[in-house]
């Protein structure tokens, strides 16, 4: 240790070179990361939802869309608006459906996009549109929208919350510092540490909008404590050597606390990899990544600073800002026989408590969707799409699909080929003979004569029939469907059509719309919330009722997805709770040599955790299954940070007092400094987020404030108790005790 540490400080302008190097290429490499704003694409592996979408974007080459509904507006000027809408650059078609979606002088609107979704071309055209209704009443929703509004509320989220954390930071350093200069040296290395994990997030080919923000955030938080540690071990070794020795020296002692805290979080992160759901596991990725660059930023670029900038280090002393806890701390610990067991039957019912919280699955929702999304319910329902692919060819089949889905009644519209009518008894779908489209024709009043009609009609269907090989049925009897027969008019004789063009460019779009090369579409609505019991339980139902019409079939929409996450949730919450506390207990057991400290410790974190999630329980409120994933990993990884400093500091200041009680509590005046500013950073970034945050980002905050709150608080209060009061038998548990033991009685055998 003592050599590898004098290496690192002996080649100081090196390090300083390399990582001066890494953070220039890392910057340049911020400009190549793209981020992801539909959160669609991170749906559980080999769920409806991932293989759905990965199926329609093969075989519908789905463009963006949006819903949009104007109030206030005649039906003549409506439907002149979806004209304008229509011509703007980016929009493919705005479609006004005057029978089912005009009410109440309200318009609802399809529109229909030339770019994908998330694209900037498809956020560009959401913009365009919101100003071009920028003098209307008008309210945006469908996906593109909301990917629009996600980007630009986590623009914004991030302005605000990195203000908020950046004075945090700045207050809780110089509050807990010694020097004033030393806020330099930490700033250098955070910022070093951030523009080295979001630089290489481009191993991820793009990373969620909800991972960027989070680990931005989560990254100074959780390594803060790496840099405290090193640089108060440094300003006491530089009191009685130089620099170069004292920060050798440091290094040497402060490597055991960084790395045992830093392999604890990133065992905790690490869990999270192995979720079904891929946001999870980018997470966790991206999570462990900056910990690990804040970790190397901290033992190779710190060492060369404190060298280089000693002097002004040490002319900026300046008085003592953090109290002495010495004194409330002994008087804590006289009521450590009530604290422990207090907090244990606690614990027992927080976390029966916690077993039966509500979740929340829907992991969309900006502030300005959500609002859109009320307004247009309250006049034309709920807009919940629910997709359902089956194999192409069988419209008899699927209209007996359909009559089934419809005769659900949370279900109340339908969108198909086999479900469109041309007429009140023709459906496109519907096979005619050229006789029966020339009787149309004539009944419509296209063509009195009918004489022209019988010309065009019979020169479709006698094409049709030699392009399918018919040619053995008469041409009399011989039938296809409306809607290709309409598409080869649409084909064959466009510029005949004159006002009629038009409809037709919108009946073909909609096939393409429908209709891929082996699989057809089907669009339902559901008129109940995305993620309301009704809604899930509708998905349960359909997965096994529909394989009595198609052996195969996909399900899409936003409740597949929180259906899909529903079901994968119990798996992954026992793989991340598994994962994470046989790491930590095998990464406290090897730092500590003791089979009773790892359990001490991993009480007191899981007793936090179950407190935190347990408040939700209390107030009602459903909790982001995501947000619970994540925050356990994080409060179970990083807090225990805390206690492995307090427990490792109360094993060094015992073999110091008599009493071990004072030692404990000469143990927590030591460590206060170093919990406080982790923890409380830590706790304001949380809260931060969750006031200042949007969506998904919003709920985790809450929880994680209130979770690294908790830990600090029991750390500092409770954990010094559970220490005390298992002293004496946590001295019998120890490898070196027990090693002693098992020999003596090897002895007193062989004697």
């Amino acid at each position: 240790m003592k050599k590898f540490t004098e290496f690192v400080v002996k080649n100081k302008w090196v390090f300083i070179g390399v990582f001066a190097a890494l953070a220039i290429a890392a910057t340049v490499m911020l400009f190549f990361n793209p981020i992801i704003y539909d959160l669609t694409v991170f749906a559980p592996k080999n769920s409806n939802t991932d293989k759905s979408l990965e199926l329609m974007k093969e075989q519908f080459d789905d463009k963006g869309s949006a819903i949009v509904m104007v109030k206030n507006i005649s039906l003549q000027r409506a439907e002149e608006l979806a004209e304008e809408l229509s011509e703007i650059d980016g929009v493919a078609a705005a479609v006004l459906d005057a029978t089912n979606n005009y009410k109440s002088n309200c318009a609802l609107y399809n529109i229909m996009l030339e770019d994908y979704d998330s694209t900037d071309g498809a956020n560009k055209t959401i913009k365009t549109l919101i100003e071009y209704l920028s003098g209307e009443e008008a309210y945006f929703s469908g996906q593109s929208a909301m990917s629009y509004y996600t980007r630009l509320e986590t623009v914004e989220s991030i302005i605000k919350i990195g203000a908020v954390i950046a004075v945090a930071i700045m207050a809780m350093l110089l509050f807990t510092s010694q020097t004033y200069f030393e806020l330099l040296i930490m700033l250098i290395v955070f910022a070093v540490s951030i523009v080295l994990n979001m630089g290489t997030n481009f191993v991820f080919g793009g990373i969620s909008y909800v991972s960027n923000l989070v680990a931005l955030v989560l990254q100074l938080a959780l390594s803060i404590d790496y840099s405290v540690i090193l640089l108060h071990r440094f300003m006491e070794e530089y009191e009685i050597d130089d620099a170069e020795t004292a920060a050798a020296t440091a290094l040497a002692k402060g490597i055991p606390e960084i790395l045992s805290s830093s392999l604890t979080t990133i065992a905790g992160l690490s869990a999270l990899i192995l979720m079904t759901l891929p946001i999870g596991a980018e997470m966790g990725l991206s999570l462990a990544k900056g910990i690990v660059a804040s970790l190397l930023s901290v033992l190779f670029l710190m060492p060369a600073l404190l060298v280089i900038m000693a002097n002004p280090l040490v002319k900026s002393r300046h008085k003592r800002f953090v109290p002495d806890i010495t004194k409330a701390a002994k008087v804590i610990l006289k009521g450590r026989k009530v604290i422990m067991p207090a907090f244990l039957i606690l614990t027992v019912l927080a976390g029966t408590g916690q077993f039966y919280n509500q979740y929340s699955y829907n992991i969309n929702g900006a502030a300005r969707i959500i609002n859109s999304n009320n307004k247009i319910a309250e006049v034309f329902g709920v807009q919940n799409s629910l997709v359902v692919v089956v194999p192409k060819g069988d419209y008899n089949k699927e209209k007996e699909l359909i009559d089934f889905v419809m005769g659900k009644e949370i279900i109340n519209n339908v969108n198909g080929i086999a479900s469109i009518k041309v007429t009140d008894n023709l459906y496109l779908s519907d096979k005619v003979s050229a006789g029966e489209i020339i009787r149309l024709v004539y009944e419509m009043g296209f063509d009195q004569s009918g004489l022209m009609a019988t010309v065009f009609v019979n020169a479709i269907f006698e094409t049709h029939r030699k392009q399918t090989g018919s040619t053995n049925i008469p041409l009399s009897d011989y039938k296809m469907t409306v809607v290709d027969f309409l598409e080869a008019v649409y084909n064959d004789y466009y510029d005949y059509l004159g006002e009629n063009a038009a409809q037709l460019e919108l009946l073909i779009a909609a096939r393409k719309n429908f209709e891929g090369e082996r699989y057809s579409r089907i669009i339902f609505n559901i008129n109940s919330d995305v993620e309301s019991p009704e809604s899930l339980e509708l998905i349960g139902e359909l997965e096994d009722e529909l394989k009595q019409f198609y052996p195969e079939f996909y399900l899409a929409g936003e409740s597949v997805a929180c259906y899909d996450m529903a079901v994968a949730f119990p798996k992954d919450n026992l793989k991340v709770s598994l994962f994470t506390t046989i790491f930590v207990l095998i990464i406290l057991l090897f730092n500590f040599r003791n089979f009773l400290f790892p359990i001490i410790l991993m009480t007191a974190i899981q007793g936090g955790i179950w407190i935190n999630f347990a408040i939700p329980f209390v107030s009602g409120s459903p909790v982001s299954f995501i947000g619970y994933l994540l925050i356990c990993g994080i409060q179970m990884g990083a807090t225990i940070d805390y206690g492995i400093v307090l427990a490792s500091r109360y094993n060094s200041e015992k073999l110091n007092y008599a009493d071990r009680a004072e030692a404990m509590a000469v143990a927590e005046n030591a460590v206060f400094p170093t919990i406080i500013t982790s923890g409380s950073i830590l706790t304001i970034a949380g809260f931060a987020m969750g006031i200042l945050g949007a969506g998904v980002v919003g709920k985790m905050g809450l929880l994680l404030g209130g979770g690294a709150l908790s830990s600090v608080l029991i750390v500092l209060l409770v954990l010094p108790s559970m220490l005390l009061v298992l002293d004496k038998i946590s001295d019998k548990a120890g490898l070196a005790y027990i090693k002693e033991k098992i020999a003596q009685k090897r002895k007193k055998n062989n004697a």
